[in-house]
């Protein structure tokens, strides 16, 4: 993919789901469609009391039992990237776009712990009721922006080293 807007990335930070609960729903959901599909469409048993076509079920099967789990566990990410201008990030498969935070519409940034459950109710891109965004894939790290228009919250391995490289660009930006 080429990105026409592309500046120097100065520090990137690539995260994945690591949340167990995640996986074990996920995987049984996966799990319990696979059963179904072999159980009624290989094996010829009616699957429930009331059983659905075979169609129905290959593609309940080929949706829950194939892209989700591939969707959520392996293409799902959170890439973040100090360039010159801002902070960037993109929530893949959801974004097709980097979302850009620059500079000149920070007020301030910090690093922060919290509770993504408390403060979100959760992992993925949130508002919660006082209108902040958060855009969380795990951990209970991040990085605070206090924009303009907004209070966004971005979840982070490396909030020091982030912090530190938008310092030392954000000064020249000013």
């Amino acid at each position: 993919m080429i990105r026409i807007e592309a500046k120097n990335v100065i520090f990137r930070e690539v995260q994945q789901p690591r949340q167990p609960l995640l996986w074990i729903i996920v995987l049984s959901i996966a799990a319990f469609t696979w059963y179904g599909f072999i159980r009624q469409v290989i094996l010829g048993l009616p699957f429930g009391n009331k059983p659905s076509s075979n169609a129905v079920l290959i593609i309940i099967w080929m949706i829950f039992g194939i892209a989700f789990p591939i969707m959520m566990l392996k293409w799902t990410k959170l890439i973040l990237e100090v360039q010159e201008d801002g902070l960037y990030i993109r929530f893949t498969p959801f974004h097709f776009h980097y979302k850009k935070f620059l500079y000149k519409d920070m007020e301030s940034y910090k690093s922060i712990n919290y509770s993504p459950f408390k403060r979100f109710g959760g992992w993925g891109v949130r508002v919660n009721f006082k209108g902040e965004m958060g855009y969380i894939m795990s951990g209970k790290q991040g990085i605070e922006l206090t924009l303009k228009y907004q209070t966004v919250v971005i979840s982070t391995y490396k909030p020091d080293e982030i912090i530190k490289e938008m310092d030392t660009f954000q000064k020249s930006n000013l």
